[in-house]
């Protein structure tokens, strides 16, 4: 669902005024893409040695290697979903990432009219 003309020049002029009060901090990418791919990578390795450490945990019965399997299986998770979830905001790439969705969600919601009008 696209934003209504009221939403996008309130969000444009948010843009603007930390444009103005900050133009570095709006311009820079908060974590660029190699640190996210890297935090990724991280977190599967994690969340991989995290199931090992629990297997070897129901092999043991060692209570400290089904703490320790849990406790890196919970930091891949997070790791994982903050590589995913961090993803650069800054007031320039908003508008393309914003034309984007707009468009796919209209495009899906026109699919889901016509598969409704077929049933």
């Amino acid at each position: 669902m696209p934003l209504s003309d009221h939403e996008q020049r309130i969000l444009d002029e948010i843009e603007k005024s930390l444009l103005q009060e900050d133009p570095g901090f709006a311009r820079r990418d908060p974590v660029s893409a190699a640190d996210r791919r890297k935090r990724a990578r991280l977190g599967v390795f994690s969340f991989v040695a995290g199931v090992a450490g629990l297997l070897l945990f129901f092999s043991t019965s060692l209570v400290i290697f089904g703490v320790l399997a849990f406790a890196a299986m919970v930091l891949g998770i997070v790791l994982l979903a903050r590589s995913v979830t961090s993803a650069p905001s800054p007031a320039g790439l908003l508008q393309g990432s914003r034309e984007r969705a707009g468009r796919f969600f209209t495009e899906w919601e026109d699919k889901v009219k016509e598969r409704r009008k077929k049933d």
